[in-house]
């Protein structure tokens, strides 16, 4: 920072609200990996995304519940999948443009302030040909917004669209489509089916469901319900490592929010646990590094949200 100075050192250092300190452990970081003689991190901090899919089935892992053909069929098929082990084929009829499937959301309420609709999928073709787009409409289906027309593929490609509802509109469901953009017969693959409603931002989270890991969950039954991505871990409160080697030479040292090294990390010797046996509070990083070989270590940082 240009200009510090000694006495901004209250800004160097952190001091814990008491509500802090006695902070349960509310979020954990398993690890298990080997280590080098180069310092690599084992946990940095990202409290990272939050976002909530409102798609109660957005990986078509059971059936096809809560997708209406139009202008097509529609079917859960194995055959391709862009995460799980399914998708959703779609066998548009040929006839026209505009063919495909919809969603259908619950009542989005009343709000005097503006309201940030996004809609998200995946779409692979079983050929190279063809295009699709997808869209935000009204109950009626009347378009609001769309993505560009998207040339299908025979891999995986993320299409999304936004729609910003005014502020005092009164409440309503929207759709969202997934139809062909101009008339073809090219069966087409989607996955990955997400709609979100925010009020911070209209841009498109990352793509969420319930089975993605840590800090991801179902708000019911699995791929029958919405999902959400909870913030991750943002202070380090404490850890337990092993140093799983069996060479006394390959001592491995652990350094919070600096770059380990010998002289910065707290010496785990093989085949030694170091566990913090106090809550701790750093912010940054977990760094690691061997003094020799490649040993593995394990086990597990504690910490919480906020």
């Amino acid at each position: 920072m240009a200009n510090e100075r000694h006495n901004d050192v209250r800004g160097w250092e952190v001091d814990s609200s008491t509500r802090q300190s006695v902070h349960p452990y509310t979020k954990y970081s398993p690890f298990r990996s080997a280590t080098s003689t180069t310092a690599s991190n084992l946990l940095s901090i990202d409290r990272g995304e939050i976002a909530v899919n409102w798609v109660t089935n957005p990986r078509i892992e059971v059936d096809a519940t809560g997708y209406t053909a139009t202008g097509s069929a529609i079917a859960r098929d194995t055959g391709q999948a862009a995460t799980g082990a399914a998708s959703l084929l779609t066998n548009p009829a040929n006839s026209a443009a505009g063919e495909g499937f919809y969603w259908e959301s619950p009542n989005i309420g009343f709000d005097v302030n503006p309201q940030h609709l996004t809609a998200q999928c995946e779409v692979r073709g079983a050929s190279a040909s063809g295009s699709v787009k997808i869209q935000i409409t009204d109950a009626s289906g009347n378009e609001l917004a769309a993505s560009s027309n998207t040339n299908l593929t025979t891999s995986f490609a993320q299409i999304t669209a936004s729609y910003t509802i005014p502020g005092s509109t009164a409440a309503a469901s929207y759709r969202v489509y997934v139809v062909s953009a101009a008339q073809h017969n090219i069966d087409w693959y989607t996955d990955k089916i997400m709609f979100e409603v925010r009020e911070d931002t209209n841009a498109v989270s990352t793509y969420v469901d319930g089975a993605l890991g840590l800090n991801y969950e179902w708000s019911g039954t699995a791929d029958a319900s919405t999902s959400r991505k909870r913030p991750a871990m943002s202070v380090i409160r404490g850890i337990q490592i092993k140093n799983e080697s069996s060479s006394a030479g390959e001592i491995v040292y652990v350094a919070f929010d600096v770059t380990a090294s010998s002289t910065t990390g707290i010496p785990v010797l093989a085949g030694a646990t170091y566990e913090s046996n106090f809550p701790v509070d750093f912010r940054e990083k977990v760094s690691v590094v061997s003094a020799s070989g490649t040993p593995t270590v394990s086990g597990v940082v504690w910490g919480v949200h906020s």
